[in-house]
């Protein structure tokens, strides 16, 4: 490759060309796949057995099957909700000592992409119950004067409803949590994803330690919260003009790019997933971050994880024998990863990849 600009640029044009086409058939599999399992009156595959489907009309709409997505939207607005938001009990998912604001909230999102204000509405109403009004993280029980715990999975999921549905006060207290997550933590390398009542959580059971606490130097580690926190943050910073988001963002995603490589390596995990997410989220809000090698590394960790029918399948260090319900959510869990991958990369794909920045 030569060393001059113009064709330092003509060499990233065509890698990131080579990678959106990539891209996109990886994504019309898994619509394909997707959309296959929905019946003609929006009822997911599976859907008697358990809810594998939450994040699936919001990963169609995304992905580009509105069609398909509005039908299971109306479906779940049928059979699934409450009349005041809530999901309702098994196999809907609703009724269970957790709050369901890690359900809920996708659904919220694609009702809002989908021009279902009403629903979206009333569900984030309802989340606005299980939202901590002094710290603004989201609520891990129900019960929650019994344990206020609250966690960055939920909180980051919480965020990005946040911003998609216009909650601006429940956008700034999540902005507000991750900034005294941060500041909070006790040391490089590591990520401590709990806090009650404004206080880091640093002490629990050896059971909980996979969920509390994330070790970035060491494998079959839960990656993914810093990619939530990386991806909300990104959408926080353009909306709020809060460019101190990006920064605080970029820490968080950090810890990804300063890990272990066994994060990308290691063929039985995908907790990486959500980096992936976050890394494209910041790269479009802030193209000049450093972000675009690593999107282009994510965005071919996704098409050589999928497999020949357009499926993701979970951690097979978790699930080493997954069944349909394991392949609905997990597909369409990357599925939505992808398609913000590629929104990033058609946004922003005049920016060069310098092949000193090349991540390999």
């Amino acid at each position: 490759m030569t060393s001059d600009g113009a064709s330092t640029l003509e060499a990233g044009s065509e890698r990131v060309a080579e990678t959106l086409q990539r891209v996109r058939r990886a994504r019309e599999k898994a619509v394909s796949w997707l959309s296959e399992r929905v019946a003609d009156d929006g009822r997911p595959e599976g859907a008697e057995t358990a809810n594998a489907w939450w994040r699936a009309p919001w990963a169609l709409s995304v992905g580009g099957a509105d069609d398909v997505a509005a039908a299971m939207l109306g479906w779940i607005e049928r059979n699934a909700l409450t009349d005041d938001g809530d999901l309702r009990p098994e196999p809907y998912g609703g009724g269970l000592p957790r709050c369901p604001v890690y359900q809920l909230s996708p659904i919220a999102i694609g009702a809002w992409l989908l021009g279902r204000y009403s629903t979206a509405t009333i569900i984030m109403d309802k989340l606005q119950q299980w939202t901590d009004p002094v710290h603004g993280g989201a609520w891990d029980f129900v019960d929650h004067d019994a344990d206020p715990l609250q966690d960055s999975l939920r909180t980051g999921q919480l965020g990005i409803s946040a911003l998609v549905t216009g909650r601006t006060s429940m956008a700034d207290g999540v902005r507000h949590w991750f900034g005294a997550l941060w500041d909070a933590q006790p040391e490089a390398g590591r990520l401590y994803t709990g806090m009650r009542n404004g206080k880091l959580v640093t002490e629990f059971s050896p059971e909980e330690t996979f969920t509390r606490v994330v070790d970035y130097r060491a494998p079959k580690q839960t990656y993914f919260h810093s990619g939530i926190a990386g991806a909300f943050l990104a959408g926080y910073a353009g909306q709020a003009s809060d460019p101190a988001a990006i920064e605080l963002g970029l820490q968080y995603l950090r810890l990804n790019e300063t890990g272990t490589k066994e994060q990308f390596e290691d063929t039985t995990s995908v907790q990486i997933c959500k980096y992936g997410w976050g890394a494209a989220a910041m790269h479009a809000a802030a193209p000049d971050s450093g972000q675009l090698p690593w999107v282009l590394r994510m965005a071919d960790w996704f098409v050589t994880r999928q497999r020949h029918d357009g499926t993701w399948a979970p951690s097979s260090f978790m699930v080493p024998e997954p069944g349909l319900l394991d392949y609905y959510w997990k597909t369409a869990e990357h599925l939505m990863e992808l398609a913000y991958i590629e929104h990033a990369l058609i946004s922003t794909r005049r920016a060069p990849v310098k092949p000193s920045e090349a991540v390999r």
